[in-house]
C-alpha cells in the first residue's frame, strides 16, 4: 500500500490541484488534520509553503493555546507564519448567522487577505473523507440535489483564490495514525464534542449508527460524491453555454433572464442557471435547498406577470411578460438624478447611460435608410426643429408624449403598459427633451417630434451606451 505522502502526491497530480513551482498557503488550526497537512506538505514542498492560522476567539484561553501551538510548530519547522484573529461572535450577532457560518465566512476572508498580502494564489485546507461524508449528510438533511451530493470539491475558486483540499483521499483515522507513528502531537478542540452543532451530531451520532448497519459508510459516501462531482461538472459546462442565451444581462443588483429560453432548459440546467445568477449577485448558496430552486422554477413557469417571490438572503424574483429577474435587495438605492443638460455635440453620463450627440449633414446621409433603422440605442432628429437646451431626466407621474407611429399623445405609463414593457426595464428608461417637448422615451420609443424628412439639412444623432 502506498504511504501517505505518495497518496497525497498522486491525488494532487490526478486532480491537477497544484501546478509545478507554485507556492502554497496552508490553513493550520492545530488540530490533527491540519497538522498532518503541514507535515505532509513540508516533505512534498519544503520550500514553497507559508502557514496561516486564524484565531476565532471562541474558546478563550484554549484558542490562544492553539495559536501558540501553531506558532511553535512554525518555528520548529522553520516556516513563515501569519496569524489573524477574528471576532466570530460579534459578526454572527450583527449578521444573524450561526456561529458555524460566521466562523467559516470570516476564516475564508482572512485566508484570502493573507494570501493577497503574501502573494499566494493557492490555499490548502485539511478537509478529508470524513469531512466530506459529514457535509453530504448535512446537505441531505437540509434537502439537496445531485450537486450537493458532490460534497467537498478538491478545488474551488473563492474570492479569486484557488482553494485545494489535498487530504480528500484520506480518512480521519489514517491521518491520526500518520501522526501517531511519527510521535507528532496535535491540539484537541473540545467543542468538536458539542452535539449542539449539526456537524458534531452527524459525526458522533449519525455516522456511528450507519457504521453499525453497513461497512465503511464514509467510503461509500466518498464514492457517491465522486460520481456526482463528475455529473455536476458536466452540467456546469452545459449551463455556462446556456447562460449565453438565457441570461440577458447581469448587473450588481439584478440578473435578467429570457423567460422562454430559460423554461426550455432541462431542470438541472435551470437550477445551475439560478445559481450562476445568485453568484453574480454575491449571494451565498448555503441557505438554498432543492425546494427553493423548485419554487423559483415553478414561479417562472406559472406566475402572472408583475408577481414577485421572496427567497433567502434578501433575494427577490420578479416576473414580467417575456423575462424574469433575480434581484438583490441589499443594493443601496442611489440618489436619483433629477435632470441634466446635454450640450448639442457633446456627451454626458446619466444614471447608467452614456449619452453622446453628434451633428451631421443630411447631404452625407441616406435619410430613408436612417428612418428605417431598428436600433433602440440610436436616434436621429432634425436639428432645425429642436429648441435648445436638451434636457435629460426621468419621467413624471401623468406625463404624456407622442409616440412615433401613433397619431395622438399617450400617457407614458399607459403606453409602457400597453406595449408590455417590463417594469424592471422601465426603471432604466428616461426622457430626452428640448425646452418645449419630449423627443425620446429612451431607449424604448422616440416621439413624433423633430422627425427627419426630405427638407432636413442638419441632423442630430444621439447614441446611448449602457455603462452598468
Amino acid at each position: 500500500m502506498l504511504n501517505i505522502e505518495e497518496k497525497i502526491s498522486d491525488f494532487l497530480k490526478q486532480k491537477n490541484l497544484l501546478p509545478a513551482g507554485e507556492k502554497i498557503l496552508l490553513a493550520v488550526s492545530g488540530g490533527a488534520d491540519s497538522v498532518a497537512l503541514l507535515y505532509i506538505f513540508k516533505k512534498l514542498y519544503p520550500n514553497a509553503i507559508h502557514i496561516a492560522h486564524i484565531n476565532h476567539q471562541l474558546r478563550g484561553a484554549d484558542s490562544l493555546k492553539d495559536e501558540n501551538f501553531v506558532k511553535t510548530l512554525a518555528k520548529k519547522l522553520n516556516l513563515p507564519i501569519t496569524v489573524e484573529s477574528v471576532d466570530v461572535k460579534t459578526y454572527a450577532k450583527e449578521n444573524k448567522l450561526s456561529i458555524e457560518s460566521a466562523a467559516r465566512s470570516l476564516r475564508l476572508d482572512a485566508l484570502c487577505r493573507i494570501a493577497d498580502k503574501e502573494n499566494y494564489r493557492f490555499i490548502a485546507t485539511a478537509h478529508h473523507k470524513n469531512d466530506n461524508a459529514e457535509t453530504v449528510i448535512h446537505r441531505l438533511l437540509r434537502g439537496t440535489g445531485f450537486k450537493g451530493l458532490a460534497g467537498i470539491r478538491p478545488k474551488t475558486i473563492i474570492n479569486g483564490k484557488t482553494f485545494i483540499r489535498p487530504l480528500l483521499c484520506l480518512g480521519r483515522v489514517e491521518l491520526e495514525d500518520y501522526l501517531k507513528n511519527q510521535n507528532i502531537s496535535w491540539q484537541n478542540d473540545h467543542t468538536n464534542l458539542d452535539c449542539r452543532f449539526t456537524r458534531n451530531r452527524i459525526r458522533h451520532k449519525i455516522l456511528p449508527y450507519l457504521e453499525k448497519e453497513t461497512p465503511n459508510p464514509v467510503e461509500l459516501v466518498f464514492s457517491l460524491s465522486q460520481h456526482c462531482g463528475i455529473l455536476a461538472a458536466n452540467i456546469e459546462q452545459f449551463a455556462k453555454a446556456a447562460a449565453k442565451s438565457c441570461i440577458l444581462s447581469g448587473e450588481n443588483s439584478q440578473v435578467t433572464f429570457d423567460l422562454n429560453k430559460f423554461l426550455s432548459q432541462p431542470q438541472p440546467i435551470q437550477v445551475e442557471l439560478i445559481q450562476i445568477a445568485l453568484s453574480q449577485l454575491n449571494c451565498g448558496l448555503q441557505k438554498y435547498t432543492s425546494e427553493h430552486y423548485k419554487k423559483i422554477i415553478d414561479f417562472a413557469r406559472t406566475s402572472r406577470p408583475g408577481k414577485t417571490l421572496n427567497v433567502p438572503e434578501k433575494i427577490k424574483v420578479k416576473k414580467n411578460y417575456d423575462k424574469f429577474f433575480i434581484i438583490s435587495q441589499y443594493q443601496k438605492k442611489e440618489e436619483v438624478q433629477k435632470e441634466k443638460t446635454l450640450k448639442i455635440g457633446g456627451k454626458i453620463t446619466f444614471a447608467n447611460w452614456q449619452i453622446e450627440t453628434e451633428i451631421l449633414s443630411a447631404d452625407k446621409l441616406d435619410i430613408k435608410r436612417i428612418k428605417n433603422k431598428k436600433d433602440n440605442f440610436t436616434e436621429w432628429f432634425d436639428l432645425e426643429r429642436i429648441k435648445p437646451p436638451l434636457i435629460v431626466r426621468f419621467r413624471r407621474t401623468g406625463e404624456r408624449f407622442k409616440p412615433y407611429g401613433l397619431d395622438s399623445s399617450k400617457r407614458i405609463g399607459k403606453f409602457l403598459a400597453s406595449a408590455k414593457i417590463d417594469s424592471e426595464y422601465r426603471k432604466t428608461a428616461f426622457l430626452l427633451c428640448d425646452s418645449e417637448k419630449i423627443l425620446w422615451l429612451a431607449p424604448i420609443r422616440r416621439s413624433n417630434e423633430s422627425i427627419l424628412d426630405i427638407s432636413s439639412r442638419n441632423i442630430l444623432k444621439i447614441h446611448l451606451t449602457l455603462t452598468s
